[in-house]
Order: C-alpha cells, then sequence, then structure tokens
C-alpha cells in the first residue's frame, strides 16, 4: 500500500512505522477500517506532529480485540511508552524507541455513524464505513459560560496571592503568575472561537499576532519577592483589561462584587490591587 503524501512531512521513522502499522492491522480481520486522524487529516502536520490511527473494530471483536492491545501494539512497534485511554477501551498513546509517537483510538463499526472524530483520512476500509463518518458539526463561537468561569476562577485566584506573600513562597508565587497567565491564554482562545481543529501542540497558533505579541511580553519572574510581585501583578492586569471587551461584546456581566471584594482584601494586605489596569 503506497504511503498518503500526507506522511512525507514527519519525521523519517514515522514512514516506516506507518507502513508496520498497516501491515499488522492490514492482517487482522477485525480490523474493519484504518484511518490516519489529527493534523495529518486535517492537512496541518508538520515536522513536530504525531502519527494518529483510527480504527474501526468489528462490534463482536471489540472486547478481545481492546484487551489485548499491548499484543498488536507490539506485533507493529518496540514501545518505550505504551499507556491505554481508559475511556476508550483498546485505545492507547505511545512512544517508540525513536521517540515517534503512535496515537491510537479505537471504535466499533457501528458506532462510526456517531464518532466524535470526524477528520480522517482513510487508509483501508473493507466495509464502506468511512461513508459513514458524520458531517462536521457547524463550529461554535466563544462561550459565554466559560468565559464568565473563567473570569470568576481570575478573581478568585487573584485574592489568594496574599498567601504567597505571608508565607514568603516565592516558588507558589511563579505557579500563581502561571496560573493568571494561563487563565488568560484561555480566555483569549475563546475569545477567538470558532477556531480550526488542532491539537495542544499548536499552542501559539490559536492566537492572534497581537494577543501572541502580548503574552510573549507578559513577565515571568524569579524566585524573589520583587519579582514575583511585579510579575503576578503585570498578568492580572492583563487579563482584567483583556476581560473587560471580551465580557462586553459576548454580553457577559462583569462581576462587580467579587472584584470589588477582591481588590479591597488585597489592599488591605499592602498589595497591588490592578491600579494599572483600565478598571484601576
Amino acid at each position: 500500500m503506497t504511503r498518503p503524501p500526507v506522511l512525507d512531512v514527519l519525521e523519517p521513522g514515522y514512514g516506516p512505522l506507518f507502513d508496520r502499522a498497516v501491515e499488522v492491522l492490514g492482517a487482522d480481520e477485525r480490523v474493519r477500517a484504518l484511518w490516519l486522524s489529527g493534523s495529518l487529516a486535517r492537512g496541518a502536520a508538520d515536522a513536530g506532529s504525531d502519527l494518529d490511527l483510527l480504527l474501526a473494530v468489528r462490534d463482536v471483536d471489540l472486547d478481545a480485540f481492546a484487551t489485548s492491545w499491548r499484543d498488536w501494539l507490539r506485533a507493529i512497534t518496540p514501545t518505550v511508552i505504551a499507556r491505554p485511554l481508559p475511556f476508550l477501551p483498546g485505545s492507547l498513546y505511545s512512544v517508540t524507541p525513536g521517540r515517534e509517537r503512535l496515537d491510537v483510538v479505537v471504535e466499533a463499526a457501528s458506532a462510526i455513524a456517531s464518532t466524535p472524530f470526524v477528520p480522517r483520512l482513510v487508509v483501508f476500509d473493507r466495509d464502506g464505513l468511512d461513508h459513514e463518518v458524520p458531517a462536521p458539526p457547524p463550529p461554535a463561537g466563544p462561550s459565554s459560560d466559560r468565559v464568565a468561569g473563567l473570569v470568576e476562577e481570575f478573581f478568585r485566584d487573584y485574592g489568594m496571592f496574599p498567601v504567597v506573600v505571608l508565607r514568603e513562597d516565592w516558588l507558589l508565587g511563579l505557579e500563581a503568575t502561571h496560573l493568571v497567565r494561563s487563565l488568560l491564554y484561555r480566555l483569549l482562545v475563546e475569545a477567538n472561537a470558532p477556531l480550526p481543529a488542532m491539537g495542544v501542540k499548536q499552542w501559539s497558533a490559536k492566537l492572534t499576532p497581537v494577543q501572541r505579541a502580548r503574552l510573549e511580553a507578559l513577565p515571568m519572574g524569579d524566585a524573589s519577592r520583587t519579582g514575583v510581585l511585579a510579575a503576578h501583578e503585570a498578568v492580572a492586569v492583563a487579563f482584567v483589561d483583556a476581560a473587560v471587551p471580551i465580557c462586553a461584546e459576548l454580553g457577559v456581566e462583569w462581576p462587580c462584587a467579587l472584584e470589588a471584594a477582591t481588590l479591597r482584601y488585597l489592599r488591605d494586605h499592602g498589595l497591588p490591587a490592578l491600579e494599572g489596569s483600565n478598571r484601576g
């Protein structure tokens, strides 16, 4: 079987790995269809992408196939990591001795018509199952509920910062700064919805150039009182300055009472409280 051209962008070890997977799975009559998935199926793969496979297994054979996942994986490749996905029997993620990453999702053949794994590129299909894959759902815009939840979580975490100072735990302070930074990232990504489907390692691709530059410019801090206080406050100000217009655009009510209680508490402890923000 000829390798799909999309595999050409991957590191060299992935080609032989794919060939061996096709050989082993193609010889197993329990496997009724095999697809490429992930960034390969979406046409967005690059040299940093994984080899993601989707398998449709005959229903009566699914339990036995899932239970024996180590056996058929071993027939494909040796591994240095191989872990099952407990919520998807037979599915797994693995790493080979050459550091190729092989991820496999196993589905019952009867479940293809309702599969959530829509983008896929057929490798072989014994029963015409590829025609049963549903159309992709319409793209959804930003979720007001998720944005509201992120803003609430920000103020909850921001208001716990006095614990860091009281205990002089500057490593904890760096983690607190990273947490707020991650909330800001999630807020921006949510505001950018709908986005094309992409993996978690496509981190910056989910941001606009302006958003990316904003995050890149934020200080990381160092494990000192001065470094932590400056970095934490800078990231907090950036979050609020981004969140206010996003909430206004989506009609999300700003949590004024929570904000006021949080800022009052921080000031009572002699700490910065968003004085540098547009709401300061």
